[in-house]
């Protein structure tokens, strides 16, 4: 008689730079673990010297290629040049799929991605840079590092659908709650068996959020509940890496709001940010963001950095 299947064995939890490693409490699932995602398109940064320059935004090269010198060296150099977070929505049904699209690109990639069930994903040391977030400035991912979070954001909705062209809203209301019908194909790749995609929050009868980002009306349901605990532990183990990327979020000092537009400050702030925050879109070939969207909440992310920093209000 053939075995129930079981879930996959527990996933370290530790995050890497330099060949530093920092337990931060979540699944972690790296590059070089078995089931781990390979980041197809890595680059290095500028303003590091432990590098072949040749890495430098140039074509992908093989992966070999990709060796850090001197490890202690270029983690002193990354913690001086990294000081923001991005965080990401990756219109995608589940992170396997996120990672084909990053694979069929020429450029494209992410340190992290978060996935359905709250697993992260690590995809290089974070000593190299990924080209997902370049803000309007140009040069945001030399100061960056990224994680897109699995949600379909707007394709999840049949009226606004123009990537998938889905027949049917994608979410559903199935005992009071709503809840993602994920397609076996991306079921199957969860870690967690049998995981029921259920939003953290859902907004009146119709579940799906909206609001108005750089100049668009964002409509989404929200992320899981795995999700948000498993960013909020992401980010502290990512302060702790890399001190500069403090647990702050853009927050108006006089009003205590949460802007979703890009901020005047952008390429200066330190801390964790929206792509929406960096990049209002300058030119025709740089387009407006929008994510983590209109649902994303960040007013939780908000409440855990004051009671893990013991500060009242944003600074």
């Amino acid at each position: 008689m053939t075995p129930p299947p079981s879930d996959p064995p527990a996933a370290n939890q530790s995050i890497i730079a330099c060949g530093q490693s920092v337990d931060i409490g979540a699944p972690v699932v790296l590059w070089n673990d078995k089931g781990g995602f390979n980041c197809p398109n890595k680059r290095g940064r500028e303003n590091c010297s432990q590098h072949d320059p040749v890495l430098d935004d140039q074509p992908t090269q093989p992966d070999a290629a990709y060796q850090i010198l001197d490890p202690k060296v270029a983690y002193q150099e990354l913690k001086k040049t990294v000081y923001q977070l991005i965080l990401h929505y990756d219109v995608c049904y589940c992170s396997w799929q996120c990672h084909q699209i990053m694979k069929d690109s020429t450029f494209k990639g992410s340190q992290f991605y978060l996935d359905l069930d709250g697993t992260i994903y690590q995809t290089c040391d974070l000593y190299w840079k990924t080209n997902t977030g370049p803000s309007d400035d140009r040069i945001g991912n030399t100061r960056s590092v990224h994680v897109e979070m699995a949600n379909l954001s707007w394709e999840a909705l049949k009226e606004e659908s123009d990537l998938y062209k889905v027949t049917k809203d994608q979410y559903r209301k199935i005992n009071g709650q709503w809840q993602l019908i994920l397609p076996q194909t991306y079921r199957d790749k969860l870690r967690t068996r049998d995981f029921k995609v259920i939003p953290a929050r859902s907004h009146k009868q119709r579940g799906y959020f909206s609001r108005r980002i750089n100049g668009a009306m964002v409509r989404m349901w929200d992320f899981t509940e795995e999700q948000y605990q498993s960013v909020i532990k992401l980010c502290r183990g990512i302060h702790r890496l890399l001190p500069k990327v403090k647990l702050r979020i853009p927050c108006d000092t006089k009003t205590h709001r949460i802007p979703l537009d890009r901020i005047r400050n952008f390429s200066r702030f330190a801390g964790v940010m929206g792509h929406c925050h960096i990049q209002q879109g300058t030119s025709d070939d740089l387009r407006p963001k929008y994510d983590p969207g209109s649902a994303f909440n960040w007013s939780r992310l908000r409440k855990a950095f004051l009671k893990e920093t013991g500060k009242r209000r944003p600074s």
